[in-house]
């Protein structure tokens, strides 16, 4: 990879993000806070690039980016709007690339890396930076765009549903 291709691979969820049509889920992680993460995430993964580049030791924990308080706070300071959200997300992404281009001779330096799924650990293990901003910028931003894409596809479903055609019960609240 080279950095145009880092922060081209990010395109397609910017967009994805532009278009909208996300249901709710019932449980998980909705478009915005999704799109939080991604943000966030590449920003402190830029950083941590940024600091190997300037000839500092740092490591990299996801556990704070994927807490649902700190992302709601994200979506917060965004306005809640998922256009925001995406310019962020595109932001974050020339961040991340322009991190990556200036690794040049340094991009194999390893970086203690440890990355938590829900309570699974994945990854606890030092990763060459360069690999790292790559599989970013790779599976782990496919696998949050498929998520979108099941949100969308559910949203869609919802609508080819349509309303019911009676209702079994009805109720009326006055509120005064």
């Amino acid at each position: 990879m080279d950095a145009g291709q880092i922060e081209a691979a990010y395109q397609p969820f910017v967009d994805a993000l532009l278009e909208g049509g996300f249901a709710e889920p019932a449980a998980g992680w909705n478009a915005a806070l999704i799109a939080a993460h991604i943000a966030s995430n590449n920003d402190r993964i830029a950083l941590v690039a940024e600091q190997v580049a300037a000839g500092e030791h740092p490591s990299y924990d996801n556990t704070e980016l994927i807490g649902d308080a700190r992302l709601a706070e994200i979506v917060h300071e965004a306005g809640g709007r998922l256009d925001e959200l995406a310019s962020r997300v595109a932001r974050s992404a020339h961040r991340l690339a322009q991190a990556w281009s200036r690794l040049d001779s340094i991009g194999a330096v390893p970086v203690p890396v440890r990355i938590v799924d829900g309570d699974t650990l994945v990854v606890d293990e030092p990763v060459p930076i360069r690999a790292f901003i790559e599989g970013n910028a790779t599976g782990h931003l496919e696998l949050h765009r498929r998520q979108l894409e099941a949100l969308r596809a559910h949203a869609a479903d919802n609508r080819e549903a349509g309303p019911p055609d009676h209702f079994d019960e009805y109720e009326l609240v006055l509120l005064w």
